[in-house]
């Protein structure tokens, strides 16, 4: 009877198991199935912004370029197509004139590449001064300031070559800078190969301050500065190398607290672009009122040197 009793028992427990194997079979085929299912996602609309690239030097007039942001699943016929803001009025000052600067196509700023830009006459960038901007477009008025700091030269400029090249010709361009014993200063470099390269391009990693730095007399080293509009040459030099026989402008510049703030964020998300590590960053921009973008003041000094094997 016992036996009886257990076998009985054991076969509502094998019954039980066997439904309960069934009952989580349906529900993995049912997950599955629904895996299968088209999943669509209304993403919203992302507001179109007003982006300022603006630039005001020592001893040159400023320009303003306007465009608009784009959504990133955009068409790419969006984008295009209203790429430039030709509509907008811009205002500087100088704190004293003020200068309503005019639009139109300009072949300077992206040589040889136009650009619809804002240039003004009137105006021309003094060391010590604040410069304000004043940009009325797409229903919004933005604003921003930026200052031209005083120029900081480097003390000197030399050619090194690589010891990895391929070629002993190849290099990089050496800086001697002495940085002033006030904490607080920013700079940011840029390069032209003359004869091939059409205009002066900030370098990778072109901005830095003194946080580390302050009062001392260092070396440091660029190499060439890659020009995103100009197409791919298979006949080029190696990227990243400056070669001996080059003649190299350099431009250095000092900026403020509110330009390097805005540059260097800016190349960190270009950096980190693709990145599945990278922090998450966001641009700093100097420019108030819902726009986007920076109003950069730059103190310049400039070098050319020729370079040539050390003795």
């Amino acid at each position: 009877m016992l036996k009886n009793s257990f076998t009985t028992e054991a076969q509502r427990h094998g019954e039980k198991i066997k439904i309960t194997l069934w009952l989580c079979a349906s529900v993995v085929i049912l997950l599955l199935s629904s895996c299968e299912k088209e999943i669509t996602i209304d993403l919203p609309e992302s507001e179109k912004k007003v982006v300022v690239e603006g630039v005001i030097e020592q001893g040159k007039h400023p320009y303003v370029l306007l465009t608009r942001s784009s959504p990133y699943f955009a068409p790419i016929e969006d984008f295009t197509n209203n790429l430039f803001v030709t509509d907008a009025t811009v205002i500087v000052s100088d704190g004293v004139i003020i200068d309503t600067m005019e639009g139109g196509l300009n072949f300077d700023i992206y040589t040889p590449n136009p650009a619809f830009a804002y240039t003004s006459d009137v105006i021309t960038g003094e060391v010590g001064k604040t410069y304000y901007l004043t940009v009325i477009a797409d229903g919004k008025t933005l604003s921003a300031s930026t200052t031209i700091p005083q120029p900081i030269a480097l003390d000197s400029l030399w050619f090194k070559e690589d010891l990895g090249a391929e070629d002993d010709s190849l290099g990089y361009v050496w800086a001697h800078l002495t940085d002033p014993d006030t904490m607080g200063n920013q700079y940011r470099w840029f390069s032209q190969i003359m004869g091939r390269q059409p205009r002066l391009l900030p370098a990778d990693g072109s901005v830095f301050n003194d946080k580390f730095i302050n009062g001392q007399s260092f070396d440091f080293a660029y190499d060439p500065s890659d020009d995103p509009l100009e197409p791919e040459d298979p006949d080029a030099l190696p990227l990243f190398y400056f070669a001996v026989g080059d003649t190299v402008v350099v431009k250095f510049c000092t900026i403020d607290k509110k330009t390097y703030n805005f540059l260097n964020s800016l190349e960190n998300i270009r950096f980190a672009n693709g990145n599945p590590f990278a922090s998450p960053a966001s641009v700093f921009s100097n420019v108030e009122g819902g726009g986007l973008g920076g109003w950069c003041g730059y103190g310049a000094s400039y070098d050319t040197i020729v370079l040539t094997m050390p003795q």
